[in-house]
């Protein structure tokens, strides 16, 4: 993968904001959809119990998680850095291989991004909300689980397929007109194990297929370390070497002087 989210990489993002509203799936309704994998409520309520449970995500006060993107051949082409923490605070870094950096972030009230321009030279400006969050969704796969809760009165239950190689629990969720995305969560495990889009382009229907891979240990949690984006068989992998909970400092939010003197300025 910050209510927090509550843990499951903003509620307006899980990492941006905290992670999502998971208490609806909490408490006394829990057990009731347990008993019934085959709705949405009990797959996603399952799903966050094989991460570590609804107290251990509402538990995480910040995050931390550093990675690299990396052709099938296994050349790196972007190292990734993001950590967030509760109160909307944020800082990502993505390193584009002998290409240059950007950086985005948010001291939970001026959110803003750092950029190069044609000549080479770093830009900084400010940004909304909504680009924020896209931006860390870009980088924080967790976040996009998480929110599904948020999601039910869109999300149907589609029986088991299987789905990378595992019998997986199949949801659809309905996005605008006749968009859709798939959510797959293993029959066996019942953690998130995927998402599969359809991108509507020239050519014809693109598949767009993202696998969660490598489930390790952090602290009390179980989070995926490999995530494998997919597109029509051409593949490019983003891995995690650290994933870290609440060992963030407050200091590393702190806004740029490039923000502050034109944000201050009379």
């Amino acid at each position: 993968m910050l209510q927090f989210l509550h843990l499951l990489v903003v509620s307006a993002s899980l990492y941006c904001v905290g992670f999502p509203p998971i208490t609806d799936l909490d408490n006394s309704s829990l057990q009731q959809v347990n008993q019934n994998l085959s709705t949405p409520e009990g797959v996603l309520a399952r799903a966050v119990q094989a991460i570590g449970g609804h107290r251990e995500l509402q538990a995480i006060e910040s995050f931390y998680l550093h990675g690299t993107i990396r052709l099938p051949s296994g050349r790196p082409l972007v190292e990734v850095e993001l950590a967030t923490s509760q109160g909307g605070k944020v800082l990502g870094v993505m390193t584009f291989i002998e290409a240059g950096q950007s950086r985005f972030g948010s001291d939970g009230e001026t959110a803003w991004e750092q950029n190069f321009g044609v000549d080479g030279t770093p830009t900084w400006s400010t940004i909304d909300q909504a680009t924020l969050s896209q931006k860390v969704r870009q980088m924080n796969w967790v976040e996009w689980f998480t929110m599904l809760p948020t999601q039910l009165e869109n999300i149907e239950f589609e029986g088991s397929v299987i789905f990378d190689g595992e019998e997986c629990w199949k949801l659809r969720i309905k996005g605008k007109g006749e968009q859709y995305q798939l959510a797959f969560f293993s029959c066996t495990t019942h953690r998130p194990r995927g998402r599969r889009t359809i991108e509507s382009i020239q050519e014809g229907d693109v598949t767009v297929d993202v696998y969660f891979r490598e489930w390790k240990r952090v602290g009390n949690l179980v989070l995926f370390h490999t995530v494998v984006f997919d597109r029509d068989g051409s593949q490019v992998t983003m891995k995690l070497d650290r994933i870290e909970l609440d060992n963030v400092k407050d200091e590393l939010f702190e806004l740029p002087e490039q923000i502050v003197q034109p944000r201050d300025a009379p």
